[in-house]
């Protein structure tokens, strides 16, 4: 019975030791996926020094996280992720809490491929997931690299990863590659997906191994010179025009000046560098009933598909659409008409790689 009562009490100071494991915490000094560091807070995706330049509506936003991660690397078998939002606003109606304030974590392994982490998680006044067992495959590496993406539609205050204090960890420096600028709408920036690594833009930098800088607002993504100006900042591999859904009531002239004020001042350093424009995603979905809608979206694919071609015709080199029809929206795509889903994520970011990658190669 003795005996019985000490393996008791052994297994209970067991358990309670391990699951009191010391961790370290290691807080990032930056991210990814912004253009410009803002110092007074790290995660905004606009710089301060912006905010009375920009509609109210575009600044709140801007300090949504979207498109923004974190990319380090470690031996750890489990990393706890903390984190503190600004609102307590967890979820939408049409999209999980999972994707407007959660996090998202995927490992690149030995061939290549990214592995996605499953974690337990907590919302509340800090925010917890918890990621277990983790074992991607490393080339010759006792550290894995890891992305840990950031809440598409809430604003990070603070953000601490954990792990065992016998575990390697750094922080990853930033990438030397030049990044893709992608200006838009609530599609852009992440609208309506189950998970930030969902996130078309997100999708998209995985397979092409580029970082995209996301300039998603939702409702407020409306082809304005204070947005192009932050992104001329940028020595970017590309910028991409994705507005149009923001768009749908405003008239030829008003688009047309617009773009014309982007297109000179994103050449404004170099004249060379693609800019890649984008119809109305939701104008071509087949068997979809809501006709007076599709017929509005359509409007807006033809609205940029004109003023695109009159830049053509003046000489404009290295602008290129993407067509509605490319994309491929169907009726399987979106949550509510307009915004996608994950499979609708899926498409265009598909649709947007195989432009991208026959742009690059052609140019190069």
């Amino acid at each position: 019975m003795k005996k019985y009562l000490s393996l008791i009490s052994f297994l209970i100071l067991y358990k309670s030791s391990f699951c009191q494991q010391k961790l370290n915490w290691h807080q990032p000094k930056f991210v990814e996926g912004v253009c410009v560091m803002d110092t007074s807070n790290i995660f905004h995706r606009i710089p301060l020094e912006m905010k009375n330049r920009v509609r109210e509506g575009v600044w709140y936003l801007s300090t949504n996280t979207a498109g923004e991660f974190i990319h380090f690397k470690t031996s750890a078998k489990q990393i706890t992720v903390k984190y503190a939002l600004d609102s307590k606003d967890f979820s939408f109606p049409h999209m999980p809490a999972t994707g407007v304030s959660g996090v998202d974590l995927f490992a690149l392994d030995a061939h290549g491929k990214w592995n996605w982490a499953a974690g337990k998680y907590h919302f509340g006044d800090t925010c917890q997931y918890v990621y277990n067992h983790l074992a991607p495959e490393t080339n010759n590496s006792d550290v894995s690299d890891f992305y840990l993406y950031l809440p598409l539609y809430n604003t990070v205050n603070w953000i601490s990863i954990g792990v065992d204090e016998n575990a390697k960890f750094l922080f990853a420096e930033k990438s030397r590659k030049k990044p893709i600028v992608a200006y838009g709408t609530s599609i852009l920036q992440g609208g309506v997906t189950s998970r930030p690594g969902l996130a078309w833009t997100n999708i998209l930098g995985r397979n092409i191994d580029r970082t995209i800088i996301n300039l998603g607002f939702s409702g407020e993504g409306k082809l304005e010179a204070p947005i192009f100006d932050l992104m001329s900042i940028v020595d970017a591999d590309m910028y991409i025009l994705d507005c149009m859904p923001n768009l749908t009531d405003a008239s030829y002239e008003e688009v047309k000046s617009r773009v014309m004020y982007g297109v000179k001042k994103l050449r404004e350093k170099n004249k060379a560098v693609p800019i890649l424009f984008a119809e109305h995603a939701d104008a071509f979905i087949p068997f979809y009933m809501d006709t007076a809608e599709i017929n509005i979206n359509d409007k807006s694919s033809k609205l940029i598909a004109r003023v695109f071609n009159e830049l053509k015709l003046s000489g404009t080199k290295n602008i290129f659409m993407l067509t509605d029809k490319e994309i491929d929206f169907d009726i399987n795509s979106t949550v509510d008409g307009s915004h996608p889903n994950d499979i609708g994520m899926m498409k265009y970011a598909l649709a947007y790689e195989k432009m991208i990658r026959k742009i690059l190669n052609d140019l190069k």
